[in-house]
């Protein structure tokens, strides 16, 4: 949970007394202020900084607190920004316009110090909690698509970015990858020796490749990478990356050696048969020793 010196509260008044006022009590409890006397500083302000919480004064010049408050709950950017309003109306109809525009809360002047602080409380608590289900699900969602040894996109991800660029439509290739007789290598360094090794392998399969690449880990010691608008000589010049930096790692260039298909993607090509496609050019790279890449026509 935050603390609250990493709140920043907006005030907006264009009675000077009462920003000092309400600035005076929640000073008390450390939150970030900041201040603004009419809408158009205060519109500014939200937009300069990284606002958590909004007093809004309803009665100001120009454009009240209500058409402020309009205003930033139209924008994406801040219209989850909480607005707590500050009036000396008590008239139900007027109170009613308050919640109607997008407050979250009122405050009757001449307000309470103690009511201020804790609605103020209240309020920064709830924007915590959101904050922290926000990070939870994006965390959760990145995890989803995300291979737990290697770090990079996992098969489902991989899957769906194909299913994207056919609909979408234009040239695409997949690279298809895989590291060789992997049950000797397994036999050989054990489980954690292994995964290292994977590891290792997909470090340079994602340093070597463009940044606009899809590099994922598919199935076992499989690996794949997606590439859109290149013609076959620029795909051919990324295999010849993946081989060079391979061949700098002079450890693992001695331990395993990897076979690669390339694939030019139609957009009637359903994923099963791409992935036949690859396994069959795959297994017939490793029937023959003299051949390690093949492109599938």
């Amino acid at each position: 949970m935050k603390s609250n010196n990493n709140f920043n509260i907006l005030i907006v008044d264009d009675e000077k007394f009462n920003i000092e006022l309400a600035a005076a009590y929640l000073s008390e409890d450390g939150y970030n202020l900041s201040f603004a006397t009419n809408a158009v500083s205060a519109i500014a302000g939200v937009y300069r900084h990284k606002i958590d919480l909004i007093l809004l004064d309803i009665n100001m010049p120009e454009k009240d607190g209500f058409e402020v408050c309009e205003i930033l709950k139209s924008d994406s950017r801040t219209k989850d920004i909480p607005i707590i309003f500050l009036t000396a109306q008590t008239d139900i109809n007027y109170i009613s316009r308050a919640f109607e525009v997008g407050g979250i809360d009122y405050i009757n002047k001449p307000f309470n110090g103690i009511e201020l602080k804790i609605r103020v409380k209240t309020h920064l608590q709830s924007v915590a909690y959101l904050e922290e289900i926000k990070n939870k699900q994006s965390k959760l969602a990145q995890l989803s698509i995300t291979d737990p040894l290697t770090k990079l996109h996992n098969s489902f991800f991989f899957d769906s970015q194909i299913k994207n660029y056919q609909h979408s439509g234009g040239n695409f290739w997949v690279i298809y990858l895989k590291i060789n007789n992997f049950e000797k290598i397994n036999q050989l360094y054990g489980f954690y020796g292994a995964n290292k090794i994977i590891r290792l392998f997909a470090k340079i399969l994602n340093e070597a490749t463009q940044s606009n690449a899809i590099v994922a880990k598919l199935y076992g010691v499989s690996f794949g990478i997606l590439l859109k608008n290149y013609d076959k000589s620029s795909i051919k010049a990324v295999g010849r990356n993946i081989s060079s930096e391979f061949s700098k790692n002079i450890a693992l260039h001695k331990t395993i050696q990897y076979s690669i298909v390339y694939l030019n993607v139609t957009p009637e090509l359903t994923i099963p048969t791409l992935y036949k496609k690859l396994q069959t050019h795959l297994e017939l790279i490793e029937q023959d020793s003299y051949m390690n890449n093949s492109f599938i026509q």
